[in-house]
């Protein structure tokens, strides 16, 4: 078994036909053409890859979608950040339903069934809040809400079914608790801004989504159950536990990209390039030690700062593994071959995705000394 085989066997088991159609696609025209990949991975049930069989999806494991999204990572770059936000929405959505009192059921059903996307408008763990901590406010109207707020980035901004969004619930001049709002994309209300500048990347549609005076009717807004508070947290921990396997797990399939051709070229010392390969792979064992964590065991707050420090080791052996890759593939091939300058900055965003190493390092050190890490 090569480098990256048992990824794509993982991917073609959960979605058959997808790393085929992406590799006959390219990876340039990937990266510069959101809908191709996208329409690939909707057409080979990717949007229900985490929802559970109950639901009518493949119900993936943890592990799976590790190896699942590592694999998208090295065959298409800006698809594998796009669909980790969507994933990491269902993922929550997932463990929403054993705490809300809403109609997360059908919703999850229509993700499978109707293979839709849902892009993510949490907090996605920001520095100072949980994933839960609103970035939106709804107020009551009669019988609904009215939702005004802001996303940005927002991941599949312009290919979006449905939004998700956490919200603070005000009832007059009260904030009566929080909620989970899932709604069609198409509301009237809801647009969208340029807001990503960057050259890498772009494929992920990651701009501002905007909500002005959106009227989401009751049914469409999941609150928590008055017996459900004190879970609250461990909620917002499974969720920060999820997306934090996920987008590490997208990055390490584009520095695999990488190293997967200096293998094959043979370029360089052999020890370069078993060292590069090794710093990837030892990276992902760590990983999927949290992922094999989340599958067995109902994942509490004591589990996050295993999956932070396994994602931060990460960002660490990428870095050193593609500064080793380039070195040894040569300076004509990062000059003429557009995919090894192109992954080799892609790479360096997984620093950028929140919680960032210096907000949480504190809190990381008292775990370390056997105290509960906080994640507010």
């Amino acid at each position: 078994m090569n480098f990256t085989e048992k990824y794509l066997a993982t991917l073609d088991a959960k979605l058959p036909g997808l790393a085929a159609d992406l590799v006959e696609i390219g990876p340039e025209e990937l990266e510069s053409d959101s809908t191709r990949g996208i329409a690939s991975f909707r057409a080979s049930g990717g949007p229900g890859l985490l929802v559970p069989e109950k639901h009518g999806g493949p119900g993936a494991t943890a592990l799976e979608a590790v190896h699942c999204v590592r694999a998208l990572g090295a065959l298409a770059p800006s698809l594998s950040v796009a669909t980790t936000m969507h994933n990491f929405s269902v993922a929550a959505l997932v463990a929403v339903e054993e705490n809300f009192d809403g109609f997360e059921w059908m919703i999850l059903d229509a993700i499978a069934n109707d293979r839709l996307l849902i892009s993510s408008a949490f907090a996605e763990g920001l520095s100072g809040q949980g994933f839960l901590t609103p970035t939106m406010t709804a107020r009551k109207k009669g019988t609904g809400w009215i939702v005004n707020g802001t996303k940005k980035p927002c991941s599949l901004s312009k290919s979006m079914d449905l939004m998700s969004a956490s919200v603070a619930l005000v009832d007059g001049d009260e904030r009566i608790g929080i909620g989970v709002i899932v709604i069609p994309a198409t509301m009237d209300g809801i647009t969208t801004k340029p807001f990503w500048a960057a050259p890498v990347l772009r494929g992920a549609e990651s701009d501002e989504v905007v909500l002005t005076d959106v009227e989401v009717p009751d049914e469409l807004v999941m609150k928590p159950e008055e017996s459900a508070t004190a879970s609250l947290d461990a909620l917002e921990a499974k969720g920060l536990i999820w997306f934090t396997l996920l987008i590490s797990a997208a990055y390490l399939g584009m520095a695999s990209a990488l190293v997967e051709r200096l293998l094959v070229t043979g370029r360089g010392a052999a020890e370069r390039r078993v060292a590069a390969a090794s710093e990837l792979e030892v990276a992902t064992m760590a990983l999927e030690r949290v992922a094999t964590v989340v599958d067995e065991t109902a994942t509490a707050p004591e589990s996050l700062p295993q999956a932070l420090m396994a994602r931060y080791a990460a960002q660490g052996a990428i870095r050193r593994s593609v500064e080793m890759t380039v070195e040894s593939l040569g300076g004509m091939q990062y000059i003429t071959n557009p995919m090894v300058s192109y992954l080799a900055s892609a790479v360096h965003a997984l620093a950028f995705h929140p919680p960032s190493r210096l907000s949480v390092v504190e809190e990381l050190e008292k775990s370390l000394l056997g105290n509960e890490m906080s994640i507010r």
